[in-house]
């Protein structure tokens, strides 16, 4: 069986055994009889693997598991290499795919500039608030980023990691996600920056639609201000592997007013 043009669907997941029993049966739906689903149990204490092996005994779902949680970017990367297929759609496990999601990316799958296409992600209800089509510049020594202004399909500064399709031929030629923007932020950005640094294009599609009702786990093991900590890090991380001399001169300028700024 060709799994050239076929899709891994990826969900890493730590003790989110209740989002799995919503989000597995609207992949399962969308599924061709080539694709697979592979779920990265992430060190979970919840019974994940035993829900999958006992409630979800399909024989398209396969679940790896890790003993030890090592967060979104390395659990990702991990299933990238058990991934049979050509094609990755990564899938939050707080995600649901609405129906035609995966018929809609699979489209693109013939067009060899093409890294990645993200969703259109709605927040709890279809209609309601819209982010998955990004925007990303450079202001006062750092790289900014945030919702695109409009939600038209077309290109995108970046396809989230949450619920886009990936050409994993092009992300072996990446090596995948830094594993130093662990444990969340950034991650997702700066492969997709890197893709478009080599001239591929990150895409979005505005008819491949999720709800995204953002039970993250990573609230349940970090404090927010550890979070918010590692975004700023992580931010100033992505500029400096990123930035042009003139920019890097910039970021050492700005640098004391971002500081002081954080330390109000």
């Amino acid at each position: 069986m060709s799994t050239e043009r076929a899709i891994s669907v990826l969900i890493p997941s730590f003790n989110g055994a209740h989002l799995l029993r919503r989000l597995l049966p609207s992949v399962l739906s969308q599924l061709r009889p080539e694709d697979e689903v592979v779920v990265i149990d992430d060190g979970s204490t919840d019974g994940t693997q035993g829900l999958i092996e006992n409630e979800f005994r399909h024989t398209q779902v396969r679940v790896h598991r890790l003993e030890q949680n090592v967060r979104f970017a390395r659990a990702v990367n991990y299933g990238v290499l058990k991934a049979k297929n050509e094609f990755l759609f990564l899938c939050n496990n707080d995600v649901v795919l609405q129906q035609g999601c995966l018929d809609v990316v699979r489209k693109y799958i013939d067009d060899e500039s093409v890294f990645a296409v993200g969703c259109l992600e709605f927040a709890e209800q279809v209609g309601g608030e819209k982010s998955g089509k990004n925007k990303l510049w450079f202001d006062r020594g750092l790289f900014q980023h945030n919702k695109a202004d409009d939600f038209t399909t077309g290109d995108t500064a970046w396809a989230s990691g949450g619920s886009a399709l990936f050409s994993k031929q092009k992300w072996e030629v990446l090596g995948g996600f830094d594993e130093r923007f662990s444990p969340a932020y950034w991650e997702d950005v700066d492969l997709s920056f890197r893709a478009r640094k080599r001239g591929w294009r990150v895409l979005f599609d505005e008819r491949a639609i999720v709800l995204h009702k953002h039970e993250t786990t990573n609230a349940s093991v970090f404090s927010q201000e550890h979070l918010e900590q590692k975004s700023w890090e992580h931010g100033q991380y992505f500029t400096w592997k990123h930035a042009s001399f003139l920019q890097k001169i910039s970021f050492l300028l700005w640098w004391p007013y971002w500081f002081m700024l954080r330390m109000k």
